[in-house]
């Protein structure tokens, strides 16, 4: 669906509409409670003479649709879209029961997965694809709950497939009839498993590969696995560009000094590079839009475990832009002297954003 509208019109909305978000913001830093009220609008005005971050707001505008998750005023997180300026945001889930967080378009764009957590247990990071799965429409409407039986649960190449972790190995299940189709050893791949857009790879979070978490590229047909990231260091929330080769992940202690850094890889840990990285803030979740011209994530406060615990926001950067290094830090600029330093497009408070394309449309 295409949206024509001005810089100016689309800014306003962003301030009118994100300012009625019912986010609660009681734990956030002061830059923090600023993104909440005024959503990417934000950007602007942290430095309003830089036409760069407008232009990429205006860019990105009408490219579908964002699905995340934030914590509300009664303190528990819910799911919520968002145009990718930030703009017509608006909740998918209001549940008093649960909290809801791992949210992932289908390819088509029509269906939507999410874990949900009962309320009083604490979100985390690493453990929300541990709960009970649901599966929904894109607009959040006719969610069906398949229960505790699909840990770290990913889409396949179509909306009928999803593969899933459990004792036996990596499961690919047909989601229609809940029959599983074949298995393969997981062969130390432990959480935040991802299938590949062309359902012939997996990514994922595994023990075994080098000191500590290592990020593992396996063949979804022969089973046969590789580490791809840099064996000496923690390394997780990996995803895949949307061409099925490269990968995209988070790049930890010990080699990134204090803070984890936004990381790409193709087969091997010798070809990884750069993507994204802020003094102060770690950074994980990496995820593309459906073209891979951009890409988003999660800057945390604190590392991610729990996520009450994190001040989490989220960023939007173009891919040809990379690498960035956002704020002044000279260890980092020497280290990476050819980096640029954005536009970085600053998208409120949330948690591991996703994108699709499709026009989900503008009310359930």
């Amino acid at each position: 669906m295409t949206r024509c509208r001005s810089l100016s019109l689309g800014l306003l909305a962003i301030m009118l509409v994100a300012a009625s978000c019912a986010v609660d913001t009681r734990d956030e830093a002061p830059e923090e409670r600023s993104a909440a009220s005024t959503g990417s609008e934000s950007a602007a005005r942290q430095d309003p003479n830089d036409p760069r971050v407008l232009k990429l707001a205006s860019e990105v505008g009408d490219k579908g649709w964002i699905v995340y998750s934030a914590r509300t005023a009664k303190g528990d997180w819910d799911l919520f879209l968002m145009r990718p300026d930030g703009s017509a945001r608006r909740p998918l889930t209001e549940t008093s029961e649960y909290s809801e967080g791992g949210a992932r378009f289908s390819p088509s764009g029509r269906k939507l997965l999410y874990y949900r957590i009962p309320t009083g247990v604490a979100v985390d990071n690493n453990e929300y694809g541990r709960f009970d799965l649901v599966v929904a429409n894109a607009d959040g409407s006719h969610p069906v709950a398949y229960g505790k039986d699909y840990n770290w649960a990913s889409w396949g190449p179509n909306d009928d497939q999803l593969a899933r972790l459990t004792k036996a190995g990596i499961e690919i299940v047909e989601l229609s009839s809940k029959r599983t189709i074949r298995t393969l050893e997981k062969q130390g791949m432990f959480h935040q498993l991802f299938w590949s857009p062309d359902g012939q790879w997996f990514t994922g979070t595994a023990n075994g590969l080098g000191e500590h978490w290592a990020i593992a590229r396996m063949n979804a047909t022969t089973g046969e696995l590789s580490g791809v990231s840099d064996p000496r260091c923690f390394n997780c929330t990996s995803d895949w560009f949307p061409d099925s080769q490269r990968i995209i992940y988070s790049k930890g202690i010990p080699c990134t000094g204090e803070w984890a850094q936004l990381w790409m890889t193709h087969e091997s840990e010798s070809e990884s590079r750069l993507v994204y990285a802020e003094p102060a803030r770690h950074i994980y979740g990496g995820a593309f839009s459906p073209d891979g011209h951009y890409v988003l994530f999660t800057r945390s406060r604190r590392d991610l475990g729990r996520v009450d615990e994190s001040h989490t926001t989220m960023g939007l950067m173009r891919f040809q832009d990379a690498p960035i290094i956002r704020g002044d830090d000279g260890p980092l600029r020497k280290a990476f002297p050819n980096a640029t330093d954005g536009p970085v497009l600053d998208l409120s408070v949330g948690w591991e954003p996703h994108w699709t394309y499709a026009d989900i449309g503008a009310n359930r």
